[in-house]
């Protein structure tokens, strides 16, 4: 568990203020609009960052009394992959791996055996796909097994295959162990998330299981087929999605009660619920 209190962090006319929280084991999916502060908190966690003033403790240790300790137990993939282009793939882990003091070969052939790099073992990194490479980020931030891992936007680049691995590989890993994630998204991460963590503005507007954000949510969400002249007369605020048809558009949309006679409510997503708090925000400020 990590537990914030007091945690400010101020650069130039931003500010990440966030009380009190904790996050819990398990799979964490940090949400947010761009400039929500989401990457600032990942790396202000993962101590790439300082906070100017508060309190972070990492299962109870104190990171600025612990630091060694505490960064000997965190992986991080970042959104933006900084990896050595010019070295191959299997020197390049083993390089990595010898530096956070891990000199067992079997951990490297395990992880490359399990994210399916033994093929690329003696490529050079800057020859292969953004997806390989990402493969080949979180391995590195697997190496040590931490007990905090942190990533990004893990699955930029990745194609449909990479991505339904990943999560999956993921949600087996976050059993006994944390796991946070940063995503824009959000259904993919549907079935993988144990715990939502909405940021807005730099301050966390919930922090809890998925289930009960939706219950939360102040709309419904409504799915139905109009016709284009009907469409082009829906408030655009309103509008979740859509998708043109060869004779209409179907329409999810958000709102109190159904908005015409032939629309169906819906199970909320992950991504519905998003938009619909986030236009609740909205409305509050008008």
């Amino acid at each position: 568990m990590i537990s914030v209190e007091g945690l400010v962090r101020q650069a130039g006319t931003y500010r990440l203020e966030i009380g009190k929280a904790r996050l819990q084991m398990g799979l964490n999916l940090i949400v947010g609009a761009n400039g929500a502060g989401k990457t600032t908190l990942m790396e202000i966690l993962t101590t790439l960052q300082a906070p100017d003033e508060g309190t972070i403790l990492y299962k109870g240790r104190k990171a600025t009394d612990h630091l060694p300790l505490v960064r000997s137990q965190i992986g991080y993939v970042p959104s933006d992959i900084e990896l050595y282009g010019d070295m191959k793939v299997g020197k390049l882990l083993t390089y990595l791996a010898e530096m956070k003091g891990i000199c067992s070969p079997e951990i490297i052939d395990r992880l490359m055996e399990e994210f399916r790099l033994e093929a690329h073992r003696r490529t050079k990194v800057k020859n292969l796909s953004q997806g390989v490479q990402r493969r080949i980020a979180v391995v590195q931030a697997l190496l040590a097994s931490p007990s905090f891992l942190f990533l990004d936007e893990p699955l930029n680049g990745m194609d449909a295959e990479e991505r339904k691995f990943l999560i999956a590989y993921l949600t087996r890993y976050a059993k006994g162990r944390m796991v946070i994630v940063a995503a824009h998204e959000l259904n993919e991460w549907e079935d993988a998330t144990d715990t939502v963590v909405w940021l807005h503005k730099g301050r966390i507007r919930y922090n809890g299981s998925p289930r009960a954000w939706k219950l939360a949510a102040p709309l419904k969400v409504w799915e139905g087929e109009v016709s284009l002249k009907e469409f082009e007369t829906i408030p655009e605020q309103s509008i979740i999605h859509f998708r043109m048809l060869p004779q209409g558009v179907r329409v999810r949309r958000m709102g109190h009660s159904a908005p015409g006679p032939g629309y169906s409510e819906k199970e909320p997503t992950l991504e519905d619920t998003f938009f619909v708090h986030m236009d609740a925000l909205t409305q509050q400020r008008a």
